[in-house]
């Protein structure tokens, strides 16, 4: 797995070298489809989610992993080769506004953008700016309304991207030990909601992770599959409150 990870970050590196053809509109058109649908989920550990509209998603990172044995511990590296990139070339159609004072040590907040005119998605730090470029060892001032480069933004404009790719770099980036798996599911706020609740989050969670595994994706891991086990066990449970 380090070894595939390994191989796109020296792949994409060679590529941010040459110059990048624009993808078409169909490609983000699928990506934001895709995005629609996985940023109305909740019930995952590290992140929650919220659209802000057809074209943006607010995602909000813990900033700790508290579950010490849940570390990435091979996957490391892939938060290291300095992902956060100012990106002038392109200006946001929607600028990043300032959120004042309000810098929580808990989270760190990003919005992304898929904007048709751009034919390309973006990245914008919301919140957590200051944490960030040290985390990353960055130098000199942010500016807070560009977009970051991320390994996952270089790799779409060659390459076929999913949501969870982007989720998942940026969990990686913010949480600090990072988890095994940035999609790890809260057992305890499926918890809290009632038994119809249950039904219906967990369903919407074993469909979108399902089609993660279909992705042939780098994080469809044993983890997921574990979690994919307690949901369906779960949702087995409290389909019967839906009668």
């Amino acid at each position: 797995l380090l070894h595939l990870l390994r191989s796109r970050m020296s792949v994409c590196s060679s590529i941010t070298r040459t110059k990048l053809v624009v993808p078409d509109r169909r490609k983000m058109l699928l990506l934001s489809q895709e995005m629609q649908v996985v940023g109305c989920l909740e019930g995952f550990k590290h992140f929650t989610m919220y659209l802000r509209s057809s074209e943006e998603l607010v995602i909000t990172v813990l900033n700790s992993n508290k579950d010490t044995e849940n570390v990435a511990t091979d996957r490391l590296e892939l938060v290291n080769f300095d992902p956060v990139m100012i990106d002038r070339e392109h200006p946001p159609s929607s600028p990043c506004r300032h959120t004042p004072s309000f810098e929580d040590d808990e989270y760190t907040s990003y919005l992304v953008g898929c904007y048709e005119t751009y034919r390309r998605p973006f990245v914008w730090v919301r919140t957590g700016h200051e944490r960030l470029v040290q985390r990353c060892e960055m130098y000199g001032t942010v500016d807070r309304d560009s977009p970051i480069d991320l390994l996952s933004m270089t790799r779409y404009m060659v390459d076929s991207i999913s949501i969870w790719d982007i989720i998942a770099e940026l969990v990686l980036l913010t949480t600090e030990p990072p988890p095994a798996n940035p999609f790890d599911i809260d057992h305890t706020f499926l918890d809290n909601l009632t038994s119809a609740e249950q039904a219906i989050s967990t369903g919407s969670l074993l469909h979108s992770l399902n089609s993660l595994l279909g992705k042939d994706s780098v994080w469809a891991t044993p983890d997921i599959l574990r979690d994919m086990k307690h949901l369906a066990l779960r949702h087995v449970h409290t389909l019967p409150s839906l009668e």
